[in-house]
């Protein structure tokens, strides 16, 4: 089979983004099982363009780059459909393409499959309703991307997503009844010379926070929790990996991390919290078994590489209880839950594993066994497959019905 996917930057570790994981790893497990595979991006590296990676246009990255609004609709991202449409159609006129995936992201998907013919699955991973949030749900920008994405997910025959939670709420709350409407789990692997967290070598004062500084991924949560931590422990350190895009304040202007940091005031904070800002996902991996402790706090996830990789490690996790990382982590078993939004109870379940290392040593065993049990490429492919095959013989059966 002959898949193609498209992704918003081309390779991996060019750009910290979830889908550009997920295609990533899907992209091996296809390869792994003799079927070919093709990348259409908006922006590919220099280096890593070839015959089976389709650098879209620049400008289809200028678009995504700008997220233009005009009540016209030219000019904007959301008429960026046509360029992706157009460069899957020329490369499928000579190597036929068998089925396409993509993201459910500005409504481009159902333009796609008009426009170039070939079978397209949905898979969802952050529909706007979900992840816009405070003014920017309220935007001319924000409604027009949650109306747009709606519209398209209405036309799409097959539509899966890694959560359950999210597969759900996205049909109720948009009233859709797909032919295909599955929830199939993200696939995560590790490179072979990643080392796995051990009890014995990681820096039992140390904390690692692994993702943006903005509201959706707690990154606020994170330090005040780490506050009242650290009034009791002063010698906890924390690590804070990701890039600053500001919380969004209530009628307007955004605040930075460092910001932040100085609003709350504390000098100990502050000499306890090392900002790292962006790394390469291999830096991360890198990072993750110096600390005791990897904290999600995120208001909402769907299926969280950041919670996934770290599990994958052997790392000792504590995220809060949101729908989406509450379906891979089982309280007490591969991880503890701290109630979304609740800095006090996050440093609760923080406290619990720092004065418990011998369950922080079996939470992470545990959570590396889920997951190569449950999200191994091989695993993941052999269930989106078969979606595939389904969405294809549906097409099929429409046109010879039409």
């Amino acid at each position: 089979m002959h898949v193609a996917f498209f992704s918003p930057v081309w390779p991996p570790g060019s750009y910290p983004n979830g889908v550009v994981t997920y295609v990533n790893w899907m992209r091996h497990g296809l390869l792994e099982q003799g079927h070919r595979v093709s990348i259409f991006a908006a922006r590919v590296e220099r280096g890593h363009a070839d015959s089976s990676t389709y650098r879209i246009g620049r400008s289809l990255l200028e678009l995504m780059q700008r997220s233009l609004w005009r009540p016209d609709g030219r000019d904007t991202i959301f008429g960026a459909e046509k360029l992706i449409a157009s460069a899957i159609s020329r490369a499928h006129k000579t190597d036929p393409i068998d089925v396409i995936e993509m993201e459910e992201s500005f409504g481009w998907a159902a333009p796609v499959a008009r426009r170039t013919g070939i079978p397209t699955v949905v898979k969802l991973h952050g529909p706007a309703f979900m992840t816009l949030v405070d003014d920017e749900l309220r935007t001319e920008l924000g409604q027009e991307k949650v109306r747009r994405e709606g519209e398209a997910l209405g036309l799409m025959p097959t539509i899966i997503a890694p959560s359950r939670f999210v597969l759900r709420d996205t049909l109720a709350h948009y009233a859709l009844e797909p032919v295909i409407g599955e929830q199939v789990e993200n696939p995560v692997a590790l490179a072979s010379d990643v080392k796995l967290w051990n009890a014995r070598d990681c820096e039992r004062q140390t904390l690692l926070f692994v993702g943006r500084f903005d509201r959706i991924k707690g990154g606020d949560l994170m330090l005040l929790a780490f506050q009242r931590l650290l009034a009791k422990r002063p010698k906890l350190k924390l690590l804070f990996v990701g890039p600053d895009t500001g919380l969004l304040q209530p009628g307007g202007g955004t605040i930075h991390f460092k910001q932040f940091v100085d609003s709350l005031d504390d000098a100990a904070l502050s000499h306890a919290v090392s900002y790292v800002g962006r790394l390469t996902p291999a830096e991360v991996a890198a990072l993750r078994p110096t600390a005791f402790l990897t904290v999600v706090t995120s208001r909402q996830e769907n299926q969280a590489y950041t919670v996934l990789e770290a599990m994958l490690q052997g790392c000792p996790v504590v995220c809060t209880d949101n729908a989406g990382s509450s379906e891979s982590v089982q309280h007490g078993i591969t991880g503890l839950l701290a109630r979304s939004g609740d800095p006090v109870d996050i440093a609760a379940q923080i406290e619990t594993l720092l004065d418990q290392p011998e369950l922080a040593v079996s939470l992470g065993e545990c959570a590396r066994e889920y997951v190569l049990r449950t999200h191994a490429p091989a695993v993941v492919v052999a269930k989106t497959l078969d979606v595939y095959r389904r969405t294809i013989a549906a097409q099929r059966v429409e046109r010879v019905g039409g």
